[in-house]
């Protein structure tokens, strides 16, 4: 982080495994209030069962996560918003009733608008369109006021009208009532701008944990036959005339390699992910 913040969410050598695959390994992980955190990977790497975990909706198998200091419980619970990318729950249900079960638990009354969208209440959850549903599913979270929002992998479900409307709304309650946001996302080209620290999994472990501004300062792409081998390279892929180089960290002051190209946040997740398929 790049500043001091309080440390609302401790999590310490967390474990979920299904059978003999440990989807999250011995994982530990600080966050701040009020920060606003993309979750990258690729598939299979640990994403989508992190958040799960963190939601109360998975039970992990060793580790603890605490939020404010006091382990996760059902009061902690009522403070988190979970979008999954799955949306089927209520799906029986109409509008109305689904805004009913969801106040029952929160104590809040939902909304059927936002930003000027609206649900009738006698609409069926199944016949909304998965965009529709998430925009639904976010009008419920932000009417329980959560401090922490985990958003798994939705936005490109959305057209680019509910996608701003989605990211319009996320970015004022950051700014407003410093909401803790976790966006998990293979791609930061619908959300960049948001994010101001980035996370990568690899096979249930982080192997990247940077503020959005280190990152593109010290990720860059370079170009050429060869370079020594103390320099961190990511990725790499061979081209007619050239290899084509990823490195991270690049430090200008110790690595010399004359011209290099720095990239945005899609592009650098882009290769991380590129890197990781090329090991395994």
């Amino acid at each position: 982080m790049q500043e001091t913040r309080e440390i609302m969410i401790k999590i310490d050598q967390l474990s979920v495994r299904f059978g003999k695959t440990r989807a999250v390994d011995r994982l530990n992980l600080q966050i701040g209030k009020g920060e606003s955190i993309l979750l990258a990977g690729a598939n299979g790497a640990g994403k989508t069962t992190l958040l799960r975990a963190m939601a109360g909706v998975l039970k992990a198998d060793h580790g603890s996560i605490r939020y404010e200091g006091k382990k996760a419980d059902h009061r902690s619970r009522k403070k988190i918003a979970y979008i999954p990318a799955s949306i089927s729950l209520y799906d029986g249900m109409t509008v109305k009733e689904a805004a009913r079960m969801h106040a029952h638990f929160y104590g809040s009354s939902a909304a059927w608008t936002l930003s000027g969208i609206a649900f009738l209440p006698g609409q069926k959850i199944a016949s909304l369109s998965k965009g529709e549903k998430t925009i639904f599913f976010l009008s419920l979270a932000l009417a329980a006021a959560p401090d922490y929002l985990f958003v798994d992998d939705v936005v490109h479900f959305l057209d680019p009208h509910l996608r701003e409307v989605f990211l319009t709304s996320i970015l004022r309650l950051i700014e407003e009532k410093q909401l803790t946001v976790i966006m998990a996302s293979q791609s930061a080209f619908e959300i960049e701008g948001i994010p101001e620290r980035v996370m990568v999994m690899e096979k249930g472990k982080l192997i990247l944990d940077e503020s959005v501004d280190l990152l593109k300062q010290k990720f860059v792409r370079f170009y050429g036959e060869s370079i020594p081998c103390d320099i961190p390279v990511v990725f790499s892929r061979q081209w007619q005339n050239a290899r084509e180089m990823y490195i991270y960290p690049y430090l200008p002051e110790i690595h010399r390699l004359g011209r290099v190209e720095h990239l945005n946040l899609t592009e650098i997740l882009r290769a991380f992910i590129g890197g990781e398929y090329a090991r395994h």
